[in-house]
């Protein structure tokens, strides 16, 4: 059988409550069975518009497209569409650019409202041109379309902001979180206060005034057992800063619109007394006065990038993320990491900070680049076929297939022919099973880290670090950015517990040995992630407690640490 995919998209959120979604499945299983082919994958964007191209660039459809543009999918395949407007609704020029873009990379394009067949052939074998003529005024016709309904809720909203600014007529239900909605007895919209939730608006206020900064907030109230009203993980920092920055405490409503990109941007200027005021705009300028001043006393925002080498890597080994923070200038002061969970008082107890000029020490002087590469040396035998395996017996069986179906065409009306029949059908179904596990190699070996890139991330983290040393204020920078781009190519992430630091580094393959010298076993741990084994290892940045060199998480069996003191 010959391969197809499927397309599936509808715009609202709406749609999905409808029929939409099956009636596009049932088209396209119906077209693929009665016309040989089998559907080994779909694709999807449902609520999603097409209007200006979302679903194409990071949408279900920009998958196909770079599943096909990396040629995972067979030249001979087709893509199922209920109509060309579900693929795009933008203008036509670009609704066309795309539609020749798929049937450019080899795949047909059907439309199953039709059931019209695109090919590159089919087009070029046209002499009149009119197929292609008929598909770009489908395009047309979608894009006007969405572009009049597009003007139509456009003009709609319109009139309700304006109905909002003349008339104080609420907009929608949505409201920020220490408002309730309701109705009047006319039906029309109202808004009341939260009386729980208003009190810990006003209590953050207060407490920034008072000189506690947002992370001591969040301490308080969590340990208050204050909930959030966003996440059941607790209070952020970032969710008290919005709160303190937001003019919806005062009681304004900044609408917005859509500029031609898509964009929100404001439309016009703030409405007072749109939502009941939670605090006094005195307390409000107070309060923002508080952080305005805080911000410009502290010890300055050097580059987040440069200044924090484990940007993105440190994690706790509660799973929290670590956070870097600046207590300020020395001596008193400095740069530390701290578990966010920890800092929230939000249920961890790893609340060790770590000076990070201490930090970076261990690190850039801990790799050990023959300690490192012992692990990476792969196992002689694979833990399953390769692509290229897979290709060679995939091509046995088709020869097997085509002798099949020659003698099937040559016995058609013999007692045999059933059997013939049965064998053929048996060896399709065997190549596309093929098919589907080697993309899934395919995939997996593009995924594994690549040894090469690793041994020289080790080298040039080394190199930088001795130039480090040695550098002058203005090349650091740049030397500094250089060490984060390579500890972020060498390591999946950077473990902080009570007593250690581990580096976690994925392996490219199966380590040659699970066991060094005299049975000790390596730090090795083995994920099965996305239906394969990976293969991770624990390289010990620092300890002071070699009592637990033998946990570290779930990485086990740490030994020979060459630095184990403090700088």
């Amino acid at each position: 059988m010959k391969t197809a995919f499927s397309y599936i998209r509808f715009s609202s959120p709406e749609q999905a409550k409808g029929d939409s979604f099956r009636r596009q499945s049932e088209k396209a299983e119906a077209w693929a069975k009665a016309n040989g082919y089998r559907i080994v994958k779909s694709w999807a964007d449902l609520g999603v518009s097409g209007y200006r191209g979302r679903n194409a660039r990071t949408g279900g459809f920009g998958e196909f497209l770079r599943a096909a543009e990396s040629g995972e999918l067979p030249k001979d395949s087709v893509l199922l569409v209920e109509n060309l407007d579900r693929v795009s609704r933008q203008t036509p020029r670009k609704a066309l650019e795309l539609f020749l873009r798929v049937i450019g990379l080899g795949v047909g394009l059907v439309t199953l409202t039709d059931n019209e067949l695109y090919t590159a052939e089919s087009l070029d074998a046209d002499p009149t041109g009119m197929k292609l003529f008929a598909s770009l005024m489908v395009m047309i016709r979608a894009n006007a379309e969405s572009r009049l309904k597009g003007e139509r809720v456009a003009a709609a909203w319109s009139r309700k902001r304006l109905a909002a600014r003349e008339k104080s007529v609420p907009l929608s239900d949505r409201i920020p979180g220490w408002l309730v909605p309701g109705r009047d007895a006319a039906g029309r919209r109202t808004f009341a206060l939260d009386d729980e939730r208003a009190e810990i608006v006003r209590r953050i206020f207060a407490d920034t005034v008072q000189g506690f900064g947002r992370r001591a907030i969040v301490k308080r109230l969590n340990r208050d057992g204050k909930k959030s009203f966003l996440s059941e993980s607790g209070w952020q920092p970032s969710s008290v800063i919005k709160i303190i920055r937001a003019r919806t405490t005062v009681g304004e409503y900044q609408p917005h619109r859509r500029d031609e990109t898509g964009r929100r941007v404001p439309d016009g200027d703030p409405i007072k007394g749109y939502y009941p005021a939670v605090i006094e705009e005195s307390l409000w300028l107070s309060a923002n006065s508080a952080v305005d001043v805080r911000r410009k006393n502290a010890a300055g925002r050097p580059h987040a990038e440069v200044a924090n080498l484990l940007r993105g890597l440190a994690r706790c080994s509660c799973g929290e993320r670590m956070l870097f923070l600046n207590k300020g200038r020395p001596p008193k002061g400095g740069n530390y990491y701290v578990c966010s969970a920890a800092a929230r008082d939000a249920g961890c107890e790893n609340k060790r900070l770590w000076r990070a000029r201490e930090v970076e020490q261990y690190l850039l002087h801990q790799l050990d680049p023959a300690r490192l590469t012992s692990a990476f040396e792969p196992a002689a035998e694979r833990t399953g076929p390769s692509p290229q395996e897979y290709d060679a017996r995939i091509a046995g069986l088709a020869t097997q297939k085509e002798k099949a179906l020659d003698l099937l065409l040559a016995n058609e009306d013999d007692v045999l022919a059933p059997d013939l029949r049965r064998r053929a059908e048996s060896l399709v179904a065997q190549i596309e099973d093929l098919k589907r596990l080697r993309e899934a190699a395919a995939a997996a070996e593009r995924s594994r880290p690549h040894l090469p890139t690793l041994k020289s991330s080790i080298d040039a983290v080394a190199a930088l670090a001795t130039k480090l040393d040695v550098s002058t204020a203005q090349e650091r920078t740049t030397i500094r950015t250089g060490i984060v781009q390579h500890l972020r190519t060498l390591f999946a992430k950077i473990s902080f517990s009570k007593h250690a630091i581990v580096g976690v580094i994925e392996l490219p393959a199966k380590p040659k040995a699970m066991k060094t010298w005299f049975g000790i076993p390596k730090p090795i741990q083995v994920k099965v992630l996305d239906g394969r084994e990976r293969y991770f290892y624990g390289h010990l940045i620092f300890t002071d407690l070699p009592e637990e060199l033998d946990a570290h998480d779930g990485v086990t069996g740490i030994m020979g640490a060459r630095y184990t003191g403090r700088v």
